[in-house]
């Protein structure tokens, strides 16, 4: 009978001895991470993202996981770059003919569409340098509300 006594106040023991060091960890591991705990940022290198941004329609906001503005970018610049090509097309043809003045048109507008081409793709690769650099910081506000406190918290999604 004593030894059942001795078993059972050595489980109790170790429970409780369990349950302290549980806790206590998880508290002490709470402080710990909000004070001392360095939180690990995703990172995006700018440079590559430009690069990206350069050779690959949209690649940059792809690689930055911006995928709309992909989806926006990506046709623009094509499409774009469709345009002047086809103007090209245009004035080369006049050019063979010998009409100066078709051939002068359209090269001015296959020139206009090379300018759009191109300020797209930089402005496709400013957007992929910013999205690049803050990368990670997608964070929202989130209502704190508890019965001891009312406040604004940021959290990470």
């Amino acid at each position: 009978m004593k030894s059942q006594f001795r078993s059972i106040e050595r489980r109790t023991v170790r429970l409780a001895t369990g349950l302290v060091v549980i806790f206590a960890v998880a508290f002490g591991q709470a402080e710990n991470d909000s004070v001392m705990a360095p939180v690990r940022v995703p990172f995006r290198s700018p440079g590559r993202a430009v690069l990206l941004s350069l050779l690959v329609p949209g690649g940059g906001q792809i690689y930055t996981h911006r995928f709309w503005k992909a989806a926006v970018i990506a046709p623009a610049e094509l499409g774009l770059g469709y345009l002047a090509y086809q103007e090209n097309r245009r004035a080369s043809q006049a050019f063979r003919q010998g009409d100066t003045v078709k051939y002068r048109y359209y090269q001015d507008r296959r020139n206009t569409w090379l300018w759009w081409t191109a300020a797209t793709v930089v402005f496709s690769m400013a957007d992929a340098y910013v999205s690049a650099q803050m990368f990670g910081f997608d964070q929202e506000l989130q209502i704190d509300l508890q019965p001891d406190r009312l406040g604004v918290r940021l959290a990470l999604r």
